[in-house]
């Protein structure tokens, strides 16, 4: 078993404590009066190993308070020296306050704090392998529930529950069938998903099925509410034969009275229809005259349809030599404007070989001076060298000039070959500008005589087409006139009593047809309402099929946690544990009540009691995790006898002691 000892615990401006360090034996007892730091301790404690308080906050005040502000400039820090199966580990964890200069100012200011760590005195690069260390020496959780006896008590009682599960060890759900034929016919139906999954889906299944049967006797009565009255569907159908005789009987009636005078209406209708045929051929007559009245002025306006022609193309002339023309003008300038430029060119030239033509050799008088005496130089290698050079001057000269005259011949005809041609452009553009020009005055004539010609010409209208002036239009209208006069006037038949008979007789079958139709109304509906009165029987059987699971769930959770009590309530000698409650009505549900021997609920034992009972849990978990911690036993004057236990003791005793005393 892994024994985890504390040696020495010291604190460093930690909370209230400006500087304390404690040794600690196999049993020590801090004592105390209230808020002089008893339970700084503990804190302090857990805050070396995981940066918490016994509450579990992380963030809290740790930086010592003086006069209700931050004492500044300050590190908090926590050291503690572990005895780790007789290997000693020192272990130290520092919050040091960061003051920095900001840029353009003289003055330190706050920036919040950073967490140092150290192991046996050698600094941590990351908190990361501080935590490591630390779980290598004992896990949080486990920390927390072997050193505090209370922690255990005060957790959900799911998690209670849980952790008793897990310590206990489990039962497999096969060894729990093996004793009744229902629980292994539970498993065999729930392969390939957990027993908690099943139940849960049973109890879905279950609230979906009962949400559909509440819905059902509503259904039912809007149903019944739907329903007509009941009523003598035979006699109605009776009466309804006997209506229906009667109509066809009236309609016979007006059918024989329609027949008389059906032959009339026959020949009128044929005559009606020749008179039409006549008003066909009138129309036909009419069209043909319009239609050659618009040929015959067509055919007079044709002269003028070709002059327009004409003009049209004309005025087309016009307008495409108008813009040759103002082409043609803007070349003729543009070649002008080179010309003055480049006649300019030539005649800088011209003036260019002049000035050099005019050029002369200047010829330097006087001897050789000497360099050393300043009088007539004597020497005559030195005069021959000075004659030699003054001739190869001269010669340099007239050779650069004859060469600048040259090149500026030969740049002057250059560019008068190119005046030249541009000057016979300029005259080939100037012919073309006045040819252009004829051509408008052509097009423009062609155009006014066009116009002229057509101002002469006058508009033919079609003549007007007037059909009674029309002889073969007058005949085909004596033939309808004729026809007209032939049409007897025929009598209508007056069936007005026997329409208002059939009226009333077709109301009434209306009537009697609306109240036979209630008939398969009243046999929908009661089918309807057989059809949900038996859904609800099947719904109702579900529901009772899945109760009966629920139930072989419930006895097997049971059987199953019965045995699990057992085995736990073993691993204790003074707490024991019930896993399951009953409601007022007998009714059981899952629970977890830490109860002692008596069957008392700890909760509503006295403190002393309630101490020894997390002992007693503690002891349970240390012989499971295999490993001890120090217990920090608060309110220890409460309690007259500890039960055994292997792990270290810290009592936390209020007394008197105005400062904290260690015995």
């Amino acid at each position: 078993m892994k024994n985890v000892i504390l040696k020495r615990l010291s604190l460093v401006n930690w909370k209230g404590q400006k500087e304390r360090s404690i040794d600690f034996s196999n049993e020590t007892s801090i004592c105390g009066a209230n808020a002089t730091g008893k339970s700084t301790m503990f804190d302090a404690f857990i805050w070396l190993l995981f940066g918490k308080d016994s509450l579990d906050r992380k963030d809290y005040n740790i930086i010592p308070i003086e006069n209700g502000k931050r004492v500044d400039r300050v590190d908090a820090e926590v050291c503690g020296v572990l005895d780790v199966n007789s290997e000693e580990i020192t272990l130290k964890r520092v919050l040091h306050q960061k003051w920095v200069r900001k840029r353009g100012t003289a003055v330190e200011t706050y920036d919040g704090c950073e967490t140092m760590f150290y192991i046996n005195n050698v600094k941590c690069g990351t908190a990361k392998e501080y935590a490591a260390k630390v779980d290598s020496i004992i896990d949080e959780t486990v920390f927390k529930m072997i050193t505090n006896p209370s922690f255990f008590l005060s957790l959900k009682w799911q998690d209670q529950r849980s952790q008793l599960f897990y310590i206990a060890g489990t039962i497999s759900d096969e060894q729990i069938a093996a004793s009744k034929p229902e629980f292994k016919a539970l498993l065999d139906s729930i392969i390939g998903k957990t027993l908690t999954q099943y139940k849960r889906e049973i109890s879905a299944k279950k609230t979906e099925l009962n949400n559909d049967l509440k819905l059902i006797p509503s259904r039912i009565d809007q149903t019944r509410k739907l329903m007509p009255e009941a009523k003598d569907f035979d006699a109605l159908q009776t009466e309804l034969e006997a209506v229906e005789s009667e109509i066809e009987r009236v309609e016979k009636s007006m059918t024989d009275k329609s027949t008389a005078i059906r032959g009339q209406y026959e020949e009128i209708q044929k005559k009606q229809g020749q008179i039409n045929d006549l008003k066909t051929k009138q129309q036909t007559v009419v069209h043909e005259a319009k239609e050659k009245a618009a040929n015959d002025a067509n055919t007079q306006n044709s002269k003028r349809r070709e002059t327009e022609g004409k003009l049209n193309e004309a005025r087309i002339t016009l307008s495409s030599v108008r813009s040759s023309f103002k082409t043609q003008e803007q070349t003729v300038s543009s070649l002008k404007d080179v010309i003055s430029k480049q006649d300019e060119k030539v005649e800088n030239k011209r003036k260019e070989w002049f000035a050099e033509e005019a050029k002369t050799y200047d010829v330097k008088e006087g001897c050789l001076t000497c360099p050393v005496f300043g009088g007539p130089c004597g020497d005559p290698a030195a005069k021959l060298l000075h004659a030699e050079n003054q001739s190869k001057a001269k010669q340099s000269f007239w050779d650069t000039k004859q060469a600048n005259l040259d090149r500026i011949k030969e740049e002057g005809t250059n560019l008068s070959k190119v005046l030249e041609e541009r000057q016979k452009e300029l005259i080939a553009a100037e012919n073309e500008l006045t040819d252009q020009k004829i051509k408008v005055a052509n097009a423009e004539k062609s155009v006014k005589e066009f116009e002229d010609m057509l101002a002469e010409m006058s508009i033919v209208s079609p003549a007007p087409v007037i059909a009674e002036e029309l002889p073969e239009w007058q005949e085909l209208d004596n033939q309808i006139k004729a026809i007209q006069a032939t049409i007897e006037e025929v009598k209508p038949v007056d069936t007005s009593d026997l329409k208002e008979q059939k009226k009333t007789l077709e109301s009434r079958r209306d009537e009697l047809k609306a109240e036979l139709s209630d008939k398969e109304r009243i046999a929908k509906y009661t089918q309807e309402i057989n059809d949900l009165e038996k859904k609800s029987d099947e719904l109702a059987q579900q529901i009772a099929d899945l109760e009966k699971k629920e139930f072989t769930i419930m006895d097997f959770t049971k059987t199953k946690i019965n045995e699990c009590e057992s085995r736990i309530n073993n691993l204790f000698s003074i707490v024991k544990f019930e896993l399951f409650d009953k409601t007022i009505d007998g009714g059981e549900f899952e629970a977890c009540i830490a109860t002692n021997k008596a069957g008392v609920p700890i909760s509503s034992t006295n403190t002393a009691e309630k101490i020894n009972a997390g002992l007693d849990i503690i002891n349970a978990l240390c012989r499971f995790h295999n490993v001890t911690a120090p217990i920090f036993i608060d309110g220890r004057e409460s309690v007259n006898q500890l039960i055994p236990t292997e792990s270290q003791i810290i009592n936390l005793i209020v007394s008197t002691d105005k400062s904290l005393t260690i015995k």
